[in-house]
């Protein structure tokens, strides 16, 4: 991986993205709101969160329970709700479960940079990240037949088998909503339980200070959170009593201004 580069403007990125890729090869994104957390999956987090501490658990540790976690998540979920998850298979049934926020092993990416800046930015507090990957990579193989797809884990997870696979689920796919992933042009990337910096080509870095003027540029070629989540879980998400309202909506439907 080269050095980390610094940006702090929209211009200045695409520059850098421009520099960084070239059109022999295709690239995939992933945006941290922190640049120092690691790339790893949500089920990973859970566990290290819990465990991470304790001088007792070595990392190894960490990823047998990662593989254990996965296959007693998924085999409970077909035991407790069969009508929806009995036919699926492994990684469709955590494709659901991440959808619908449950810690699972599969890792977010996109073939977009201005997604990936666009959740770069979130909580301008901190400084941010855009890992750059190689869609070539040589521990990389995207997953293009069902016999793959249709894998239990443990053929995942087979001895001289760590390597990581690039799914993304079909336009009709029962599991995730594909709204949601053709407007974020998503991907998931599986098989380990975090992600080695020398599988990255490149990160850039976001400073704090340049995340609402970025945030700002990505809305006006069409990059918001309006666009990137415009299903109806997106909708529900953006209303929640957590969430700031848009006063000028207000004004917009009343046609005078608020006092």
């Amino acid at each position: 991986m080269n050095g980390k580069i610094e940006i702090s403007s929209l211009a200045d990125y695409i520059s850098q993205i421009g520099k960084i890729t070239t059109s022999e090869k295709s690239y995939l994104y992933r945006g941290q709101e922190n640049e120092d957390w690691q790339v790893n999956s949500s089920a990973y987090r859970r566990l290290e969160r819990q465990h991470g501490d304790s001088s007792d658990v070595s990392s190894d540790v960490l990823h047998r329970l990662w593989r254990a976690y996965l296959e007693q998540i998924i085999d409970e979920i077909k035991l407790r709700y069969p009508s929806t998850y009995r036919t699926l298979h492994p990684l469709e049934c955590m494709a659901h479960l991440q959808h619908n926020k449950v810690a699972t092993g599969l890792i977010d990416f996109t073939f977009s940079p201005l997604v990936a800046l666009w959740v770069a930015c979130s909580n301008k507090d901190i400084n941010g990240k855009v890992f750059v990957l190689e869609n070539e990579n040589e521990n990389l193989k995207e997953i293009d037949t069902l016999e793959t797809l249709q894998r239990d884990l443990s053929a995942f997870f087979g001895e001289n088998q760590e390597r990581w696979y690039l799914w993304s689920p079909t336009l009709d796919s029962r599991t995730v909503d594909t709204e949601r992933m053709t407007m974020q042009q998503s991907v998931f990337l599986f098989g380990l339980p975090e992600m080695d910096s020398e599988m990255m080509a490149q990160e850039i870095a976001i400073p704090a200070e340049h995340k609402e003027n970025l945030r700002q540029d990505l809305a006006k070629m069409g990059i918001s959170e309006e666009t990137l989540f415009s299903d109806l879980l997106g909708f529900f998400e953006r209303n929640t009593q957590e969430q700031p309202y848009d006063l000028r909506l207000v004004t917009a439907n009343e046609g005078e201004a608020l006092p």
